[in-house]
């Protein structure tokens, strides 16, 4: 989305981006020293801007082709502690700040024009806002490396600890208390990283549009000075760099403990695995009583029922003899022993076969 007006003494133009709103006011009045636009807009209009202030910054473009703007002049309008300046544009145009904050709370950029046309001017104009822009949006991510470093260096300290003690545990109970541990650790690791992984996305994306920036701007050296690349480098680099170290930091660790729980998941599987193992032992001991005792219970209960079922031959035989058949009733009680046994025990065989049949089945 964007906007566009011109109001006569000055123009503007709105942007809405992802993360912020830019307001550019831009004039083309005529002038040999350094010139504010932003003292031509109303303030009750600068008030009425809702949200928070992340860049103001003041360009001012003086012609120079007559090379009355010199290095002196240059000097009394920055701090020369922190002066640096650039040929832009090949050698077009020259480009001077000293990055610090005005009493205005606006930074400041002076473009000297060597040899400028219309187009160049707004293409250096807009890369030069950008470049401003997107480096503070890079170091949003900054004040992070101060908030969680320290924790950082807490929870490595914690997991060199928990790694450590991993080959000294003995017991189940202790693996269990450890993997706990890592669990939790692990958690707050992810927690740490779904704070902090779209801000340092962020800015390692606002981090290429800088870098693309100031290749852009076609830098070349101004005999005594620190290029504007230069000072970015000695700068700005370094707190990308941490950004990116504190990232990477997280990543290495959530890895690290990913393993670590690994290893004593593997080792309180084994630690299941043996006692799984020495259940059925046991439980194969147990079976094996199990089945001795049927077979000692099915040895008696062949004896008892051929014991009854030869009693219940001696009624027999003396029913016989009571009708009037004389039987020797000793005699046909003995010799139908053998045959009840045998018949008993082929019919509890039959039994146990056809249950065993029903149950593989």
């Amino acid at each position: 989305m964007h906007y566009d007006a011109d109001f006569g003494p000055f123009s503007i133009k709105w942007e809405k981006h992802t993360e912020f709103s830019s307001y550019t006011f831009y004039s083309k009045k005529l002038c040999e020293t350094p010139y504010k636009v932003i003292n031509e807009v109303p303030e009750k209009w600068l008030k009425a801007i809702n949200g928070e202030l992340l860049v103001a910054q003041h360009i001012e473009i003086l012609s120079n082709k007559d090379k009355k703007i010199d290095e002196k002049v240059i000097s009394t309008l920055f701090q020369e502690n922190s002066l640096v300046g650039s040929y832009v544009g090949g050698t077009a145009a020259e480009a001077w700040t000293d990055f610090r904050l005005q009493k205005d709370g606006f930074s400041q950029v002076l473009v000297l024009d060597n040899d400028l046309t219309g187009q160049t001017t707004g293409r250096l104009i807009q890369h030069s806002l950008e470049l401003e822009t997107y480096r503070m949006l890079a170091l949003l991510s900054f004040p992070l490396v101060a908030q969680y470093g320290k924790k950082i260096s807490m929870m490595e300290e914690n997991l060199n600890t928990l790694t450590q003690q991993i080959s000294c545990i003995n017991t189940l109970e202790d693996e269990r208390e450890q993997l706990g541990e890592l669990t939790s650790l692990e958690a707050n690791i992810e927690r740490l990283i779904a704070a902090t992984s779209y801000r340092f996305s962020a800015s390692k994306a606002y981090k290429s549009i800088v870098e693309d920036r100031l290749l852009r701007i076609r830098e070349n050296r101004i005999d005594g000075r620190q290029m504007l690349s230069r000072y970015l480098e000695r700068r700005f680099q370094p707190a990308m760099n941490a950004c990116d170290s504190i990232s990477s930091r997280l990543e290495s660790l959530s890895v690290r403990v990913a393993r670590a729980s690994q290893i004593l998941m593997a080792r309180v599987d084994l630690a299941l695995e043996s006692q799984n193992q020495e259940l059925l032992n046991s439980m194969d001991k147990r079976a094996q009583l199990q089945l001795r005792l049927q077979e000692t219970v099915e040895g008696l209960s062949i004896a008892a029922i051929t014991y009854y079922i030869v009693g219940l031959m001696s009624y027999i035989a003396k029913s016989i003899n009571a009708v009037g058949i004389n039987i020797n009733t000793d005699l046909f009680v003995g010799l139908s022993i053998p045959v009840v046994l045998l018949g008993v025990w082929f019919g509890i065989r039959k039994v146990k076969l056809h249950l065993t049949k029903n149950l593989n089945e």
